[in-house]
């Protein structure tokens, strides 16, 4: 942060509080005497020695002019928490009383960081009504902040946004009405403040002028540079339509886009493949691989849909899954019911997020429940900033998430004592105290949403998947979906000391979700596994067809029933088949590398084991998901090219629940748990035979079978169901 400690008493030219200073005034703070203030840190924040005291100043541009701002003297280690948010760059909003700097019971507060822009030309995008404010006065929510890029302006209003327009849909009809996703226009207020922030060197930041900010040439993509800006109101969300701009800051040198193409879909997705040839890049537009939403929030943008009526809806973007349920808990009390988020998303996209939640009908301040699949950026980014968002305004909101993610595996279900860290950083605190642990495998009652959170490491120690079971309001019925936690096999391509028991955890809790769960559709968690947005934008394409008006489908139309398993088969097979060895240099899979369990590393021969249940067939891994033959675009399903070698729809497998009797206990000694984080009688495991060439082969093995009987079988080093040359052999009796 560049802080400094000097035992010389600065000259301060502008000093708001050198009569407090000086008196070391003491004072209980009326809250009709507090304003507060926004300012960009300009300058890193230097403390000052004052006797036994220290005052820390910082320089910045706020009330209209450069600023020196000074605390009163005050401990030294309440000075070094009033330095916290004092980064150059941070926009900050701090609170005087009769004009000497409010110090809160934690100075760590005094400061309050509202947005960080840094040294970086990234986006960064923040609507006027939701998102990051100003910090809360007199019980109220804080003033308005709004950020993006500079697209017109007037003598007093000034038009921001994030460049995205949509003229057409994804058949290349043109929309009734172009789209902008994020885009507002302000009105200025006569006396408002304008700072030119230079982010190659702060010091030469200074007071300007609203005729001098630049504008956005246009809205092309290939546009690279554009104007960014952070605005602030003279008002809170409440009173948003009165509101007007009081503080402009615009940045020099200009952002920079990434010039690529941006679509509704992800990058490089199916529908693209007719699209032709970018003129920019001369890149044909499906083999475009778009940015991170980290550094290009605003091409990751898609607009929400309702997937079950009045009751689920997708309001993530088109990278990374966020699902909002409007749960009716069925009583007389509207107070009872509950609006509850799922997944937490980019750090950078909140803005998305609310847009979509607002455009589905409802207010991001009124969700009740947050619920968190996993600590990894993507997945919990804009949480923070949601929960601020609720509490200023007045809400109050639950966090769930996995215990094992905050706070590491410590014992499994069967009592064996572990140290394993979870992946939600340390310094995620504000999360971490609030998260209400997950109670696993059993649904969670909110009325016509029932939700059920099952524990599946791999992806990280604390990784949980989940089945929704929705009520369909259109008929009573209900429906379900299946949602696979952390399906990326990210950091497990090869066998470690320390990762064994997740590539095995992995695998079973894939197997697991499979075994126990008959679901209707598929919610995916990121967009590149499972084609959600594509099949939405086919849905809408046909929608928009006038040949089509008078027989609107719905999301329901379009999702194909049963897909749930297959879904799960290509990363099954991604981490399990040796095919992965020939067709991924990169990968290692289970069958050739392991880790292999204790006791199988030469496989077994003739050992019993028990079936805990029937059993269950699996094809292999269909490649094109989602045909549905009713809408053009979806007729031949949608092929996901991402480890699209898995495409084995004419290999056959049966599964079980099977306890088998040798030594192994559902672990790996002195690295971690596998099956042993459920209690169950036994060691039961989730095991299927070897691959089988025709669906009439696994008829004759499930038919020979009986659930709760034991016979005598061989497993392969890799726990595969060993099947002799007369498949009907493949379970022996056990006399």
């Amino acid at each position: 942060m560049g802080k400094v400690k000097t035992g010389l008493f600065i000259v301060i030219v502008f000093l708001i509080v050198a009569a407090g200073a000086a008196n070391n005034e003491v004072f209980a703070a009326k809250k009709d005497d507090v304003q507060t203030f926004d300012g960009l840190v300009i300058g890193n924040p230097i403390i000052t020695k004052v006797g036994s005291k220290e005052v820390v100043s910082v320089e910045l541009l706020t009330q209209g002019t450069r600023m020196n701002l000074l605390t009163q003297p005050i401990d030294s280690s309440d000075a070094d928490k009033v330095t916290v948010n004092l980064a150059k760059g941070n926009l900050v909003d701090y609170k005087l009383h009769k004009s000497v700097l409010v110090i809160p019971e934690d100075p760590s507060e005094t400061f309050n960081k509202v947005l960080a822009k840094g040294t970086s030309t990234d986006a960064q995008f923040d609507t006027m009504k939701y998102g990051p404010e100003l910090s809360p006065i007199n019980g109220e929510a804080g003033n308005m902040v709004a950020a993006g890029w500079v697209y017109n302006k007037t003598k007093n209003t000034i038009t921001v946004g994030d460049g995205r327009i949509l003229t057409e849909d994804i058949s290349g009809r043109p929309l009734p009405e172009p789209i902008k996703r994020y885009e507002e226009t302000y009105r200025i207020d006569k006396n408002v403040s304008v700072y030119n922030i230079n982010t190659e060197n702060y010091a030469n930041s200074a007071v300007s002028e609203f005729e001098t900010i630049p504008v956005t040439a246009d809205y092309n993509y290939s546009t690279t540079h554009r104007q960014a800006v952070y605005v602030v109101f003279d008002r809170n969300y409440e009173q948003s339509n009165a509101a007007k701009v009081t503080s402009i800051y615009y940045f020099t040198p200009q952002s920079t886009s990434d010039g690529k193409p941006v679509w509704d879909v992800p990058s490089m997705s199916y529908l693209l493949k007719d699209k032709g040839v970018d003129p920019i890049s001369g890149e044909r537009y499906d083999k475009i691989r778009g940015n991170k939403p980290t550094v290009s929030p605003y091409a990751s943008s898609t607009e929400p849909f309702e997937i079950v009526e009045d009751t689920f809806y997708y309001v993530g973007d088109n990278e990374v899954s966020a699902y909002l349920f409007n749960a009716d808990m069925g009583t007389k009390k509207k107070s009872d019911d509950r609006l509850i988020l799922f997944d937490g998303g980019w750090p950078y996209s909140g803005y998305q997020y609310w847009k979509n939640i607002e455009a589905v009908g409802y207010d991001p301040r009124e969700i009740t429940d947050i619920m968190l699949t996993h600590g990894h950026l993507d997945h919990y980014g804009t949480t923070v900033e949601l929960i601020e968002m609720i509490e200023n305004a007045g809400g109050s909101v639950t966090l769930y998430g996995a215990y094992e993610e905050a706070y590491g595996i410590q014992k499994d279900a069967m009592g064996n004592i572990w140290n394993i860290e979870g992946a939600l950083p340390e310094e995620e605190t504000e999360i971490r105290n609030k998260i209400e642990p997950y109670i696993y495998d059993e649904y969670m009652d909110f009325g016509n949403v029932q939700l059920l959170i099952a524990h599946t490491p791999g992806h990280t120690p604390g990784t949980t998947s989940a089945i929704f079971k929705l009520k369909n309001p259109e008929n009573g019925e209900w429906v379900s979906f299946g949602y696979m936690g952390g399906y990326g096999f990210n950091g497990l391509y090869t066998p470690t000391e320390e990762n064994g028991y997740l590539r095995l955890g992995f695998q079973y809790g894939l197997a697991w979700l499979q075994q126990k769960f008959d679901v209707d559709y598929v919610a995916p968690q990121h967009t590149n596994q499972y084609p959600i947005i594509e099949i939405y934008q086919a849905l809408k394409a046909y929608n928009n067809d006038p040949a089509n008006a008078k027989q609107q489908l719905t999301m329901l139309d379009a999702l194909a029933k049963d897909e749930f398993v297959n879904f799960l088969e290509k990363r099954y097979s991604v981490a399990t088949n040796a095919l992965s060895d020939l067709s991924n240099p990169n990968y290692e899979s289970i069958e050739n590398h392991g880790p292999f369990k204790p006791g199988r590393e030469n496989g077994l021969t003739d050992v019993t084991a028990t079936l805990v249940d029937g059993g269950k067939i699996i094809q292999g891994f269909d490649s094109y998901q989602n045909v549905n033959e009713e809408i053009p675009l979806l007729e031949n399903g949608i092929k996901i090219e991402i480890d699209s070698y898995t495409h084995d729809p004419d290999g056959w497998y049966v599964q079980f629940e099977i306890d088998v009797h040798d030594r192994y206990q559902g672990y790996l000694p002195d690295n971690g748990p596998v099956e042993s984080i459920r209690l169950a009688k036994g060691t039961p495991e989730i095991l299927r035979t070897q691959r089988l060439s025709s669906k009439e082969e696994a008829e004759a093995i499930l038919n020979a079978v009986q659930q709760g009987e034991t016979y005598t079988i061989s497993l392969t080093k890799a726990s595969a169901i060993i099947v002799p040359e007369n498949v009907i052999n493949t379970f022996r009796s056990a006399q």
